[in-house]
């Protein structure tokens, strides 16, 4: 073998990439969530309107367009597929990973601490359960770090790049979801002092600095916000200028969550470190005079605790800043103030495995979890033998590698394990294609109930599925059109009379009815009131 392939072999992000790679193509769109970022994606290719989103025909004023755009973009070279989405989200998650070594290396430590802080990163159970998803916040983790390289090029003094790159990642981090990039690289930007000598000689030309790429961060969201609230009118922006920003922090509509929620999942999402890393209090307090180590606290445990007291709160909100533990780790690790121990990590995933390959025999009777008792028991036994495997030879694995393909490795058996044991009940192909025929023949179509654009972008639909949100403004429209038909959730809705469609989705059944017998045998909703709200606030 060359060097140069034993060089590109031994870089980790090639077999970062191949544990990640598989889900990409197997892993259909999930609801809601990605199948709705692909819907809105969609409604922009067949409009045309690039400036403005849509779902579902109306504004969609609750997230930034450039994921969609740079979906769009994805589909001009790959087509329209879904999997464009994952591809891109495991270009952003590689692209991390390398900004990551990149600033490891940038505040003078070796390349065993920068290959050992991409190993940590990597191996984060919440990064590599998120690393392909079609999601916002693997964007604009991707975002966070451009911009902390521009951060510590103020930092050695280098201003006129500082502000440009600074400025770039929170430009672009704005327009991928707003203006929370701010409170994500605030801390990095506002403790430099403390983790910079450089800063602590001259902290008026850094501040002044930040300042000005804080600015041109701000033009550059405006120069899209501003456009687009002329286009989309007031409640437009209304809706991008304050509810999504101001009323995340104060009243959240959606995800409120007590203030101590991030501390207690914290611990979970990192795993599998909190099992294996090992350190004496003289070790760690040595490993914080390394300035990488002093960043990587001083960003993530302040923009945590900040986080804790917004309003709003969500698992995957925490993925910009997961990059600072991973840097003080990694230093750490490569230093010698903290060691490996994987014994324990092994007899958690034996235990794990075992609990999987009995899920057939455990599974909830919830209709959302049915699926679990398809799961094949293969997928537990292959996990009992990689904890079998690693205990075996947990004294020769040492290295921070072991645990994060470990981790890889687990993650990748569960989402093939979802994919094998759901079939096709979260994947919405079926019902969307049946819809996009009807549509085809002309027929007048009706939803009942908010649908998330879950049918537009799985059954390429020429245009968005209407929808009341009242059974009473169904039967109107039913009397009103007899030779139509109706789509809906079976679980949600009783309708008095049996659909002429009908097919496993989402812990339920998506169904079609003739709209002449909704009319004439009524409707009953499942839940209070018959009506179902359209949501103020998605994530």
């Amino acid at each position: 073998m060359s060097p140069g392939w034993r060089a590109w072999l031994a870089d980790p992000l090639v077999p970062i990439a191949l544990l990640l790679l598989p889900v990409v193509f197997v892993l259909a769109p999930l609801p809601v969530d990605e199948t709705r970022y692909l819907a809105v994606a969609w409604e922009m290719r067949q409009s045309g309107e690039f400036l403005v989103p849509h779902l579902n025909g109306a504004l969609y004023s609750q997230k930034p367009p450039l994921l969609f755009w740079l979906i769009n973009a994805g589909w001009l070279l790959t087509g329209v597929e879904g999997w464009t989405g994952r591809l891109l989200a495991l270009g952003y998650s590689l692209a991390s990973l390398w900004l990551v070594r990149r600033i490891v290396l940038r505040l003078g430590e070796s390349e065993a601490a920068a290959c050992a802080a991409v190993w940590v990163m990597a191996g984060i159970a919440w990064f590599a359960v998120f690393a392909t998803a079609i999601m916002f916040d693997v964007l604009l983790a991707t975002c966070v770090l451009v911009a902390l390289l521009g951060v510590l090029d103020l930092a050695e003094g280098r201003s006129g790049r500082g502000i440009l790159v600074t400025g770039l990642g929170i430009g672009i981090g704005v327009l991928a979801k707003g203006p929370v990039v701010v409170l994500d690289i605030a801390f990095a930007g506002l403790t430099a002092p403390w983790w910079s000598d450089a800063v602590r000689r001259r902290p008026g030309r850094y501040f002044a600095g930040l300042g000005a790429a804080v600015l041109l961060g701000a033009a550059i969201g405006l120069a899209w916000a501003l456009p687009a609230a002329l286009r989309g009118g007031d409640a437009y922006a209304h809706a991008i200028f304050f509810k999504q920003t101001l009323g995340r922090v104060s009243e959240s509509f959606a995800h409120r969550r007590p203030w101590w929620w991030y501390a207690l999942i914290l611990p979970p999402l990192l795993l599998p470190w909190p099992l294996v890393l090992r350190g004496r209090i003289a070790g760690l307090r040595a490993a914080l005079a390394r300035p990488a180590v002093r960043l990587g606290l001083l960003w993530t445990v302040p923009t945590v605790v900040a986080f804790s007291f917004v309003s709003g709160k969500q698992g995957h909100y925490l993925l910009p800043v997961l990059p600072g533990i991973a840097i003080a780790l990694g230093v750490a690790i490569a230093r010698g103030h903290l060691r490996i121990r994987v014994g324990l990590l092994a007899v958690a995933v034996v235990a794990a495995g075992l609990l999987f390959a009995l899920l057939p025999w455990l599974a909830p009777s919830r209709a959302h979890l049915v699926w679990l008792g398809s799961v094949w028991p293969l997928w537990g036994i292959l996990a009992v033998v990689l904890g079998g495997a690693l205990w075996w030879a947990r004294s020769r694995l040492e290295q921070p590698m072991t645990p994060a393909v470990v981790m890889l490795g687990l993650v990748l058996l569960l989402k093939l394990a979802i994919v094998q044991g759901t079939g096709s009940h979260y994947d919405p192909r079926a019902i969307a294609s049946q819809i996009r025929a009807i549509q085809d023949s002309g027929r007048p179509l009706m939803h009942i109930g908010w649908h998330h654009g879950v049918y537009g972008f799985a059954g390429r639909l020429a245009a968005p599925v209407p929808f009341v949100l009242q059974a009473d403004q169904l039967r109107a429209w039913a009397a009103a059109h007899p030779d139509g038909l109706v789509v809906g959730l079976e679980q949600r809705f009783r309708v008095g009379a049996p659909p002429v469609y009908r097919i496993p989705f989402r812990g339920g059944h998506a169904a079609i009815w003739n709209a002449s017998d909704v009319a004439a045998g009524g409707i009953v909703p499942d839940d209070d009131g018959g009506e179902v709200a359209l949501p103020d606030d998605e994530d």
